[in-house]
């Protein structure tokens, strides 16, 4: 399998993806225009999201989404949830851009490599080499990750937790210019 192939397997569960409504509405003219160039094709990506994660077991596949934001924090949306009935570890958090796209070969990967960290895309790097597929990731630095809740006890005070999802919603803000400067970045860079 070759580079065409893969990107034609890629561009069925990209359509798939949108028609389902499960890819960030925000980042779609993103997604499309590096989906559009010959060399690229992308395979993963979210804007940026602040959510409440009920951590139920040591596996990933075990925790289980209470509230989740790709924009603006709800505060209500966070706040009316009656936490406190929740057994386990339950965590604030706010996790930065990340898209995943594939180049052709090791000069394209690093041209887009180059555009992302220069565009504030810092924890980045191009991890997977096989011919025809070298993978970028790129990944803002904007996070924040904290336990609220413990055994059904909340850990934090009201107003302590207000002022996490307002400092949520200003480094998502700050995500959000990260990644629109990335794009702003990659299509002036490949109007040349």
């Amino acid at each position: 399998m070759g580079f065409r192939t893969d990107k034609e397997k890629a561009m069925k569960k990209y359509n798939y993806a949108l028609k389902k409504k499960k890819v960030d509405k925000p980042i779609i003219p993103l997604l499309d225009y590096i989906n559009s160039m010959k060399k690229y094709y992308t395979t993963s990506s979210c804007s940026g999201r602040t959510i409440l994660l009920h951590e139920l077991g040591k596996r990933k596949i075990d925790n289980k989404f209470i509230v989740k934001e790709h924009g603006d924090v709800n505060i209500d949306k966070f706040l009316n949830i009656n936490l406190g009935e929740l057994q386990g570890k339950i965590w604030l958090k706010m996790e930065p851009f990340i898209i995943h796209i594939v180049g052709k070969t090791l000069e394209s990967a690093k041209k887009v490599l180059e555009i992302g960290m220069k565009s504030g895309l810092k924890h980045s790097g191009i991890f997977v080499f096989k011919p025809d597929r070298y993978i970028i990731e790129l990944k803002g630095t904007q996070n924040l990750s904290t336990p609220i809740i413990e055994k059904g006890k909340m850990l934090v005070h009201k107003d302590y937790f207000i002022y996490l999802l307002s400092l949520a919603d200003e480094k998502m803000r700050k995500n959000e210019e990260t990644w629109k400067n990335f794009e702003r970045n990659l299509r002036l860079k490949f109007k040349e």
